[in-house]
């Protein structure tokens, strides 16, 4: 069964131009699954599609060792769509070749170490568009197991942005108590599609130890050219104990056994492995920003859960409010294509996240309750900017009010 990706929508007018459309993510989140899937809709209209994996060693052959005779025979083709492309050497050079010396339409996926490792970005300034797939979202999971309330939400909320959203587009009780089911249940397994289509908890349970073990480690082992992966280990477990909270350098330096050099290589490859997700504070005085520490969360609540080893339902756990405040994340970063922040002041003031939408920031607390709760916090956020509007993200609550001339929305996580 093919599952739609929200992701379609936004490169299905790029595969009309010539640039070479890139397409990255982890391993394991879809990537050949859709090219393939992509693959047989370019055929049905009756283009020419050549599809090869640099995994398969004389596709890879050809076009390092020959490319005048890969040029030769790519040029039958309208579309040429590459897999697996970060395993060649010197790829960047060879595909800026291609661009400027044929008419094909290149499609190309990798993991992340496609730009982290070969640099294919630098050689195609102006040449390449990049998406990221990614793990299924809450809505791709509802598609892949509740195509009735899947349909419901893509009815009323094709596409959701918070700075447009009404109440009257809100569903009533009963369907905002299913969302929530279903969210919380996604919560504890995460989005990664084997993981999603397993049936029982432990096929689910091994799929994600696989997607950990054979792919995800021997990615970042390679990255980080480990004679040992204890540090890492004890560094993920730290940081997937610890979401939802500023990186403190010399706590973590502490916990993993990793001098600060050797701490930033680590961070930095699993933000780039998407392991991990490390957000920056807003401050209208863009020089502070650089200098504060970021926020830890992960990528995929299931994988921070494995390594952790608690597959509760979220009922039975102590760290409800911070997985949840996780899952509004990578929402967020789902709807939006700027970087989404955090706001905190010396007197620790706090405000989870800020996006940037317009002239106004928008504050979004997630207070995963049933109940109208507004904090100290985004009441001293609203003193300081005066946002038109601020949201709360709650549990099951539909609701609004009004603070000054600032509008609050009470609404469901399971909206986004």
């Amino acid at each position: 069964m093919y599952i739609t990706r929200e992701i379609e929508a936004e490169i299905e007018p790029f595969l009309k131009r010539k640039e070479v459309i890139s397409i990255i993510g982890p391993r394991q989140a879809g990537k050949t699954t859709y090219i393939k899937h992509l693959e047989e809709k370019l055929t049905a209209k009756g283009k020419k599609v050549k599809f090869l994996t640099f995994e398969k060693r004389g596709d890879l052959e050809l076009f390092q060792n020959s490319i005048e005779d890969f040029k030769s025979l790519a040029s039958q083709y309208d579309f040429v769509i590459i897999d697996e492309f970060q395993y060649a050497k010197e790829g960047g050079q060879k595909l800026k070749y291609l661009y400027d010396t044929t008419g094909i339409k290149f499609i190309v996926t990798g993991s992340s170490s496609l730009d982290l490792t070969f640099q294919t970005g630098k050689y195609m300034v102006g040449r390449m568009f990049n998406f990221e797939i990614l793990p299924f979202s809450f809505r791709e999971y509802l598609s892949a197991t509740d195509a009735e309330l899947y349909g419901l939400i893509i009815s009323r909320l094709p596409s959701f942005l918070l700075e447009d959203f009404k109440i009257s587009q809100g569903f009533g009780e009963e369907i905002n108590k299913r969302l929530t089911k279903r969210l919380e249940e996604y919560v504890v397994f995460g989005g990664y599609p084997a993981v999603v289509l397993s049936e029982a908890e432990p096929e689910k349970i091994k799929t994600l130890e696989s997607i950990v073990d054979k792919f995800l480690l021997k990615d970042i082992r390679s990255l980080l050219k480990l004679a040992t992966e204890d540090e890492l280990i004890k560094l993920q477990k730290f940081m997937a104990a610890q979401i939802g909270n500023l990186i403190k350098y010399e706590e973590l330096s502490g916990a993993s056994g990793l001098a600060y050099k050797e701490l930033l290589k680590h961070l930095s490859i699993l933000e780039k492995t998407y392991v991990i997700e490390l957000i920056r504070p807003f401050y209208t005085n863009k020089r502070t920003e650089l200098v504060k520490n970021p926020k830890n969360y992960f990528i995929d609540l299931g994988l921070r859960n494995y390594i952790l080893n608690d597959f509760r339902k979220l009922a039975m756990r102590n760290d409800m409010g911070a997985v949840m405040e996780n899952q509004a994340l990578n929402s967020l970063k789902k709807n939006y294509h700027f970087p989404v922040k955090y706001w905190r002041t010396k007197s620790k003031a706090e405000v989870d996240f800020v996006i940037e939408s317009g002239e106004k920031p928008i504050p979004i607390e997630v207070k995963y309750s049933s109940k109208r709760t507004i904090g100290k916090s985004l009441y001293s956020f609203i003193e300081k900017f005066e946002p038109e509007k601020a949201i709360i993200l709650t549990r099951d609550l539909l609701a609004e009010e009004k603070i000054k001339n600032c509008k609050i929305l009470f609404v469901p996580l399971s909206y986004l």
